[in-house]
């Protein structure tokens, strides 16, 4: 008798999504990942001022935001898998070159280029599965998503203290250039698609961007407020904790420890986020991952010494894993059939907004009240992000009994 279990039926279609899915993630953002504890050292050494160290952190956002609109209009045009493999070339490029030069309007221009580059990626692999996974396994898809980007920042901020110490920033940035190219084997490798879903509508192209976006204004503007301000957070959290770890006296390479500390408790608990929206709603899986997040910031905020740091790093850690594929996931069920990819664009150029956001609330409130306040404000701004899910977007997953 055929196994056609749910639990086996997830199993299946995870295992073909790891070629033109997972492996490409993880090889791509390695490189993104050794970035984290780098590029703000980087910038501090150089004698740049906090307030324009977040400046430049923040250009990452400014382009995905920048970059979500025409991602979404070119998927439309040339399909899913030409956008990831152009976006993973500029995204190499873009990282390869940031040891040439010190200069703060040229980092941030290269900085915009890598977070167009990064939101067609992810924009690409979010509306692969949308249009191929149903409803009752894509929480589980998304979150892998959410563990693939978790492997390389486990790996990547580790790797990239450890060879600032070693060899220099320059050839740190130009061996994470690399690494992020070869996010292409696998996509070269796999010539295979998965069939579009029965009830996938009107094929992406056939629908105009703007007018996709017209049409769905309201439930974009409404909607778009929780991963706006998600994003936020996880953009913050990722300058306040090397900077933290700076202040604290630690070296470049227990700083990336110190990422990796939080990274390794991301790593455990992805899996677990996506088996729990898909069995018991997607606001039982967010609220409790994203409270937990800002119970971390807040320790983080009040650390003076690297125990108290390294925990407040589990915390956030566990939370983030807790909350894996979650935003992903949130735009693929709110989708409509028909436009896709636009409406998840619309998504987001308002969620990458957040990617600005968070490192100028590190900046801002760091230079005025100090880098502790700035990761409480953090955790602030995550209540509010909370607060907006519960009581206005609500729950956007159904149960049914099988998908596929």
């Amino acid at each position: 008798m055929t196994d056609t279990s749910p639990a086996r039926s997830a199993s299946a279609v995870l295992r073909k999504l790891v070629m033109p899915i997972y492996a490409p993630v993880v090889l791509s953002y390695i490189g993104l990942g050794m970035l984290v504890p780098v590029l703000p050292l980087y910038l501090t050494d150089a004698g740049i001022s906090l307030r324009l160290v977040s400046v430049v952190l923040a250009s990452l956002g400014l382009g995905a935001s920048l970059g979500g609109l025409p991602a979404g209009a070119l998927i439309g045009r040339f399909g899913e898998r030409a956008v990831v493999i152009a976006a993973v070339i500029v995204f190499g490029g873009a990282t390869a070159l940031l040891g040439v030069t010190d200069v703060a309007l040229a980092l941030a221009a290269l900085r915009i280029a890598s977070g167009a580059a990064n939101a067609a990626v992810r924009l690409s692999r979010q509306t692969y599965i949308t249009r191929r996974v149903g409803l009752g396994h894509r929480g589980r898809a998304m979150s892998m998503i959410g563990g693939s980007f978790r492997m390389s920042m486990f790996v990547g901020p580790l790797a990239g203290g450890a060879l600032v110490d070693a060899v220099g920033f320059s050839s740190t940035f130009a061996i994470a250039g690399a690494l992020s190219l070869t996010g292409l084997v696998p996509l070269v490798l796999d010539r295979e698609e998965l069939p579009m879903l029965p009830d996938a509508g009107t094929p992406a192209r056939r629908v105009g961007i703007l007018r996709a976006i017209a049409t769905h204004r309201r439930l974009l503007a409404s909607a778009g407020v929780v991963p706006m301000l998600v994003m936020a957070v996880r953009e913050g959290r990722l300058v306040v904790i090397p900077l933290i770890g700076d202040e604290l006296g630690l070296s470049p390479t227990a700083v990336g420890a110190l990422v990796t500390v939080g990274t390794a408790a991301d790593l455990l608990l992805f899996p677990v986020a996506g088996w729990v929206m898909d069995r018991f709603g997607r606001l039982v899986a967010m609220v409790p991952a994203f409270g937990l997040i800002a119970l971390g910031l807040v320790l983080l905020g009040v650390a003076d010494d690297t125990a108290t740091a390294v925990i407040a790093g589990a915390v956030i850690g566990i939370g983030n894993g807790m909350s894996s594929g979650t935003m992903l996931t949130l735009g693929s069920d709110l989708a409509p059939p028909d436009s896709p990819a636009q409406f998840l664009a619309g998504m987001a150029t308002i969620q990458d907004g957040g990617r600005v956001l968070g490192p100028l609330i590190v900046g801002v409130v760091g230079d005025a009240l100090g880098l502790g306040a700035a990761s409480i404000a953090l955790a602030a701004v995550l209540v509010a992000a909370v607060a907006w899910l519960v009581t206005v977007v609500g729950e956007t997953g159904r149960r049914p009994a099988a998908a596929t």
